[in-house]
């Protein structure tokens, strides 16, 4: 009699199997979780060598990226643009999310002009609220 208890619990033993979907199910969860959660920067698409600036703090979220290399060129979303194309993708992404930052990249070895024009035409179109991108400089 024990033989054939022990025989059928030894039986339902070896037919155990451990199920996968609630593992899969809590994966695509994380991964939705965290697709939904991510914030997207658009790079700029070219490195400029900023300028160091004692007061520069560090922004992490929203971040709408303008560079202008030493030529004077504007660089936006990893592409070359004009001065209207930026102004208006700036404008366009800001109306998509409210609470975006505009940092203003200009290298360090170009000219002003250039920047000088960007903020103005940031500024006829509405759009006052922007920084400069520096690198951090030590205190003295």
């Amino acid at each position: 009699m024990f033989d054939k208890v022990f025989n059928e619990a030894q039986e339902q033993i070896s037919r155990a199997e451990l199920s996968m979907t609630p593992l899969i199910d809590m994966v695509f969860l994380l991964l939705i979780f965290f697709a939904v959660t991510t914030n997207f920067t658009k790079e700029t698409g070219i490195t400029v060598d900023k300028a160091s600036a004692v007061t520069a703090r560090i922004l992490n979220r929203d971040l709408v990226l303008v560079s202008i290399d030493t030529e004077g060129a504007y660089w936006y979303d990893g592409k070359r643009h004009p001065l209207a194309e930026i102004v208006s993708s700036v404008k366009q992404d800001l109306a998509e999310r409210a609470a975006t930052n505009v940092i203003l990249l200009p290298d360090k070895n170009g000219r002003v002009e250039p920047l000088v024009k960007l903020m103005d035409a940031l500024r006829v179109q509405g759009i006052s609220h922007f920084s400069i991108g520096t690198k951090k400089e030590s205190e003295r």
